[in-house]
């Protein structure tokens, strides 16, 4: 029993160490010491260079609901600001550069105080070799503690195989609404989103708790 116990455990660190789901890394942070503890109380998500509403809205939306948790209004942008009013052709461009006065007038109007923007900056491919592992098991039962040493183990093996990695940098921005200040920004690194909303919950759940622990946003 405690042959196996241990295999068991054996096994599930192996999986643990060689799965490959989503998983960001927070390469950088920088915050503007003026603005550590604003308390921001409403916020506009805002992913740029999706060329997709339904992208965009994912993206929002993850890292929308994890600030409200903490009871600033976050509002993603596709909400009240859709793709097709700047990007009609859907080319990643602004068509009109001067819709981002507009936008940012707007904001004014409608209370918003911070502006969150994340894009994709690049997105790298690299192949890895996963080591094969070599696991031990008993070619036959014994007895008692005597018979210990006399015991013959088999080597089970499972070759090793190369994968391929997707690297995905993404840069966020915090801008102040009113003086149009950068007072926060991070570069990540999201490894093998295996789908969009994966990787848009794990950005969300690396970029936020930082934005929080510099009191860029109120809290309940």
């Amino acid at each position: 029993m405690q042959f196996l116990y241990r295999s068991l455990l054996l096994a599930l660190a192996v999986v643990s160490l060689t799965s490959c789901g989503t998983y960001t890394e927070l390469i950088g942070t920088w915050t503007k010491p003026e603005y550590m503890n604003k308390g921001y109380k409403k916020v506009l998500v805002f992913a740029v260079g999706t060329k997709s509403l339904v992208n965009q809205s994912v993206a929002e939306r993850a890292v929308a609901i994890r600030i409200a948790k903490t009871g600033t209004v976050a509002v993603p942008a596709s909400d009240v600001f859709p793709l097709a009013t700047y990007d009609a052709n859907k080319d990643g461009k602004i068509d009109d550069p001067t819709i981002a006065d507009k936008l940012a007038a707007k904001l004014k109007v409608d209370g918003y105080e911070a502006v969150l923007i994340f894009g994709v900056k690049d997105i790298k491919e690299q192949q890895r070799y996963v080591p094969g592992t070599v696991t031990y098991q008993p070619t036959s039962y014994y007895n008692g503690w005597s018979n210990y040493w006399a015991t013959t183990y088999q080597t089970v093996e499972t070759p090793g195989y190369y994968t391929t990695d997707a690297e995905a940098y993404v840069e966020a921005n915090m801008f102040d609404v009113q003086t149009s200040d950068l007072v926060w920004s991070a570069q990540t690194e999201i490894l093998n989103p295996g789908s969009l909303s994966d990787a848009a919950d794990s950005f969300a759940g690396t970029i936020v708790p930082s934005i929080i622990n510099n009191g860029l946003v109120s809290t309940k």
